[in-house]
């Protein structure tokens, strides 16, 4: 699962950073509403954590601007801001969850749990082209009636590829997509799991583009 955090003070932003990743998740950190715009134009988020003032914009508007462009991805506001009129405003932008800082970790860490299920429930479904059936609840994919089990990292690949179906996905998309910015990602990470991943599904199924990425036959 991965997170992007979009707050502007240093202080706060490094500490909370930092205890997402402590919990195991993938977590990007920018400070301005166009640097998150950027961010989830480039890689794949399971859960936006939005703070309400930002430098360049208010969250609050920079969210509904992307609601309004049809992005859908589950976002916890999070604001000095207490009274009830505030948070108010901010669900009704756009936002699926609210809290006010300071704020206990416990409490922080349910409520992404409850936003990452409701997201899971929102995007569960059955990926088919032409040649395989993907499931991404069970991690299994469908080949000529023959269950293929892959694991989570070869699955997250698979996925990316089979939605863009025909078309080549750049390499830098996938590592954009697949791992946060901090991890120390080797230079050949896709290459080793497109590997990996030929080798269950089939090596005529993903096509190579020389020093560009990677195509899923329809």
């Amino acid at each position: 699962m991965r997170i992007l955090l979009v707050e502007d003070d240093q202080q706060f932003g490094h500490s909370i950073h930092r205890a997402i990743k402590s919990e195991g998740y993938a977590s990007d950190w920018v400070q301005t509403c166009e640097d998150a715009t950027i961010a989830i134009n480039d890689g794949h988020f399971d859960v936006i954590i939005l703070d309400w003032e930002l430098p360049d914009n208010q969250g609050t508007q920079w969210l509904e601007q992307k609601r309004a462009q049809g992005m859908d991805i589950p976002t916890l506001m999070m604001t000095a801001r207490r009274s009830s009129a505030d948070k108010v405003i901010g669900l009704d932008k756009g936002a699926d969850d609210y809290v006010t800082k300071p704020f206990d970790l416990d409490e922080f860490f349910a409520r992404i749990r409850a936003l990452l299920r409701r997201g899971t429930v929102k995007s569960s479904r059955i990926i088919k082209t032409k040649h395989m059936e993907i499931n991404p609840d069970t991690s299994v994919v469908q080949i000529n009636e023959t269950d293929i089990l892959l694991s989570k990292a070869e699955l997250d690949l698979l996925v990316i590829l089979a939605n863009r179906s025909g078309e080549f996905v750049s390499k830098r998309h996938l590592e954009n997509a697949l791992y946060d910015w901090d991890s120390a990602v080797t230079p050949n990470a896709i290459e080793v799991q497109i590997s990996r991943l030929r080798k269950k599904v089939g090596a005529n199924l993903i096509k190579t583009q020389r020093n560009f990425g990677y195509k899923l036959e329809k």
